[in-house]
């Protein structure tokens, strides 16, 4: 129930975006302003971020199958690197029109600007309460709970910019006000396409260090040599372990027993659930561990 629960309050927290995302592009493009524009794109990233969630949280109840023996946790990270390059895409579009508006300011109606500035303020907050209930306990709710936190920033800057041109006059305030917005957004998209190559390229998690790990496993009694050890991600909040462990002349009994011990150690220390050991009563002699060459 739980999880259908958090489910619902993702749909409607991406229904909630997604509106949010076409009111403030349609205003953007039909009143000029860019600060909406770019904050137009802030929310897609929320709206992608929250599709994200939703399919994650989806997929991740969905067992693995012949064809994809880990099941459909990468999905997401693929999603995620493609949303990322086509926002970043959109980010440059945004910059290169915001410093010819500086050159040539057009005209801005901070009226209607304003309106969809506070609209878009407003509507950020709802979806935050709707995914407040749950994010501290999933980690998947906890990213696009800051993703929608972020976004009422960029909120806050147009209204601000819709201000500064009632009270002045100044339209370069949406100007200025978008390039903040855009890069407060690039920051966002690079983070996420980090993760992602980081994933995808099979690299370490974050948070875990593979020699300490070894050496907590060398402290283990009956544990003689650690190699061959490997840290990856099957996707995010998934790590995973292989490693080679040498261990003293010991029954098949004790072998077993050790090794549900060093599994047990991994999974409470290092949060590691999905752990493949090859114990060893002898060193194993192959010709490479983790990717270094010991010769021919």
């Amino acid at each position: 129930m739980i999880a259908v629960e958090r489910e619902r309050r993702l749909l409607w927290a991406l229904g909630l975006g997604f509106f949010v995302f076409l009111t403030e592009l349609l205003a953007g493009v039909v009143w000029g302003s860019l600060a909406l524009l770019a904050d137009s794109a802030h929310v897609f990233l929320d709206v992608v971020a929250l599709g994200l969630a939703y399919l994650g949280a989806r997929l991740a109840r969905r067992p693995p199958t012949a064809r994809y023996t880990y099941g459909f946790r990468r999905v997401e990270v693929l999603t995620a690197a493609v949303n990322g390059l086509t926002l970043l895409l959109l980010l440059g579009l945004v910059a290169k029109e915001a410093f010819a508006r500086l050159r040539q300011p057009l005209p801005v109606p901070a009226g209607p600007m304003l309106g969809v500035a506070l609209a878009g303020l407003l509507a950020n907050l709802l979806m935050a309460g709707l995914l407040r209930a749950h994010e501290e306990a999933d980690l998947n709710l906890r990213a696009a709970f800051l993703h929608v936190l972020g976004d009422a920033l960029g909120s806050l800057a147009a209204l601000a910019a819709g201000l500064v041109i009632l009270l002045t006059g100044w339209t370069a305030a949406d100007t200025v006000a978008s390039l903040g917005i855009a890069a407060l957004v690039a920051v966002g998209a690079v983070r996420v396409l980090r993760r992602a190559f980081r994933i995808l390229a099979e690299g370490v998690p974050e948070g875990l260090d593979p020699e300490r790990i070894a050496q907590r496993l060398l402290a283990v009694p009956g544990v003689r040599d650690v190699h061959d050890l490997h840290l990856w991600s099957i996707g995010p909040g998934f790590p995973a372990l292989s490693a080679h462990v040498q261990v003293e002349s010991q029954t098949l009994a004790e072998a077993d027993a050790l090794a549900a011990q060093l599994r047990r150690l991994l999974r409470e220390e290092f949060g590691l659930a999905h752990v493949t050991l090859q114990l060893e009563g002898s060193s194993c002699g192959a010709p490479c561990c983790n990717g270094v060459s010991r010769g021919p």
